[in-house]
């Protein structure tokens, strides 16, 4: 969804990107696992049920991959990528004409654009919901912030 509005000098872009109904598979490479010197677990495994954690949203802590949390196939691992993301913002000034004059200058525009500010999604672990890889390992996005200025003599 691409959406222009302008008012006065001001201009205002915003492009939204998304999808729904895709999913995901995560394995223990992408959610992380708790095995010898190289693990390296999610922060989601913070809210890891105990006996006294019984409302927790993970599963008990495996140590093993024989463990049933992890050994076992279910759709608690299947994610829903549906999401929602900002793509590209962008907020303009242009200078009035007879301010630019005595410049010489035709036209003078400054702005701001920003490139994938935000991303609604409800991924269990923080990952780009785009990804096709269940090791969710691909680069994350880059967050993008520039000035810049459109001048015509």
């Amino acid at each position: 969804m691409n959406l222009n509005v302008g008012w006065k000098e001001f201009d205002l872009s915003m492009l939204f990107t998304g999808a729904a109904g895709g999913h995901i598979y995560l394995t223990t490479d992408g959610l992380g696992y708790f095995k010898g010197d190289d693990s390296h677990p999610a922060s989601v495994w913070l809210d890891a049920w105990t006996p006294e954690n019984t409302e927790a949203t993970m599963p008990r802590i495996a140590y093993d991959e024989n463990s049933p949390s992890i050994a076992y196939t279910t759709d608690f691992w299947l994610q829903n990528t549906s999401y929602v993301r900002m793509k590209n913002l962008q907020l303009g000034y242009t200078f009035p004409k007879n301010w630019l004059e005595k410049l010489r200058v035709q036209n003078l525009r400054v702005y701001y654009s920003a490139e994938n500010l935000f991303t609604l999604d409800n991924m269990l672990i923080n990952a780009d919901p785009e990804t096709t890889v269940e090791r969710v390992s691909n680069y994350p996005l880059s967050r993008t912030h520039s000035f810049g200025i459109n001048v015509t003599f």
